[in-house]
């Protein structure tokens, strides 16, 4: 059994890759998964990174590979949703700032980690 987090990234622009590859490189994370709306079509993804299964729709991502944590880079107004879809799941957030574009959808990503003891 392992005792690695495994981890699903969500995003894959700049700060997606980024935290993609520290992910790859630290003891004790595993990647499950890299989610994209356009996955297939990411030009310049590292080498290290190609292998991972990767997703194009969130939703079947997070139903597939149900993973401890999820690393959400996307554009912030997907970050609340994300968020919350993801507590409910199961997963531990990491989130890209803001957490929302609203305070109203700020509050409903806390009560989410709350409500989920994430």
């Amino acid at each position: 059994m392992s005792n690695k987090i495994r981890v699903l990234v969500v995003g894959l622009g700049n700060m997606g890759l980024s935290h993609a590859k520290a992910y790859h490189a630290l003891d004790g994370f595993e990647i499950i998964g890299l989610c994209s709306r356009n996955v297939e079509n990411i030009s310049g993804l590292p080498d290290e990174l190609a292998a991972y299964p990767r997703f194009p729709d969130y939703t079947a991502a997070l139903t597939d590979l149900k993973p401890d944590a999820v690393s959400i880079n996307t554009y912030s107004d997907t970050h609340a949703d994300f968020a919350v879809q993801a507590f409910e799941a199961g997963a531990h957030v990491f989130l890209e700032k803001p957490v929302a574009e609203t305070l109203a959808d700020a509050r409903r990503v806390v009560e989410a980690a709350t409500r989920c003891n994430r």
